[in-house]
């Protein structure tokens, strides 16, 4: 009787533990999931973007975003310093077959109300084929690429996942320290000057001790074809003006962070006023970087020795 009353004490006991644990499964069941917390990557200077992870997906040290080694998985987000429309134009059937990648799909998307797209290729890797997804958002300075690359054996739920990650996009930028995105140069300082503007392929800079706005600074870069670098240069410091307003003072050979260059000094009249240019030039395989500065004649002098200290900080990337 004694082991009867025993037996059953325990099964109640069982049964009350059963019941307690199918409490908490159905309670921990009822309550919904932690969400999934959206890491941050810094790209570049003034560019931050953040992206979810997907369930099983690991960061890796490789590249910012995440892998998945077991699935061949991976989303990777860069920062391309080409201007989106361009970006996005390169991505041709054409140019990409030269890469190895077919073309499948390209389509306009709306991503956290900016108008990106997505791109579709495929790809074989060591005889395994490959579906590759690229969303693409940008402005006129560059472009952001989420990459996302699986087997093209991929089930359904995992591709949702990879595609709910890559669609999980947002980006963070400060233009102001964008200055030099894009562009095929910088300077580490701006001793004695202030940018004041971005404007497509050049900054343009004025002296901090100007306050009437008739001194600047331009660096710009670009392309020409069929010429010289003395033509390249006559041409462009006399953009603008008529030939009877310019006057060439000297050409002279110099050197832009180490690189062979062509200085070139000149009068200018603008609107009855006098203005000293002084210009330096690189050109090499049909593109060219040019430093052009325009001043009153009369801050000649000054101006010089501080261009030149502005140059010593110019460093090509």
């Amino acid at each position: 009787m004694l082991f009867k009353k025993l037996f059953v004490a325990l099964v109640g006991v069982w049964l009350s533990a059963c019941d307690t644990t199918l409490l908490r499964q159905s309670i921990e069941a009822a309550q919904p999931a932690e969400p999934i917390q959206a890491q941050r990557f810094v790209l570049n200077d003034g560019f931050q973007v953040s992206l979810k992870p997907p369930i099983g997906f690991n960061l890796t040290p490789e590249h910012y975003g995440f892998v998945q080694p077991e699935s061949f998985s991976r989303i990777k987000v860069y920062e391309v310093e080409v201007p989106n429309q361009e970006y996005l134009a390169g991505l041709n059937k054409e140019n990409l077959a030269l890469r190895k990648l077919q073309l499948i799909d390209k389509q306009e998307i709306n991503v956290a109300n900016a108008v990106c797209h997505l791109v579709e290729l495929k790809q074989v890797v060591a005889g395994t084929v490959f579906d590759k997804q690229l969303l693409i958002c940008g402005d006129e300075l560059s472009s952001v690429v989420v990459e996302a690359s699986y087997p093209e054996s991929a089930n359904k739920s995992h591709r949702q996942a990879i595609y709910k990650s890559v669609n999980s996009l947002a980006v963070n930028v400060e233009n102001k320290l964008r200055l030099f995105t894009g562009l095929p140069f910088t300077l580490t300082e701006t001793p004695e000057y202030k940018i004041t503007k971005r404007f497509r392929n050049s900054v343009v800079m004025q002296p901090l001790s100007d306050s009437s706005g008739k001194s600047s600074v331009v660096i710009s870069h670009g392309a020409s074809e069929n010429t010289t670098i003395n033509q390249l240069a006559e041409l462009l410091i006399s953009s603008g003006s008529s030939p009877e307003d310019i006057e060439i003072l000297a050409n002279e050979a110099a050197k832009l962070d180490k690189i062979s260059a062509l200085a070139t000094t000149a009068y200018v009249n603008v609107a009855g006023d006098t203005y000293w240019i002084k210009q330096v030039l690189t050109y090499q395989n049909n593109r060219f970087l040019l430093v052009q500065t325009r001043v009153p004649k009369a801050d000649k002098m000054m101006t010089n020795q501080k261009l030149e200290n502005l140059l010593s900080h110019f460093e090509f990337k």
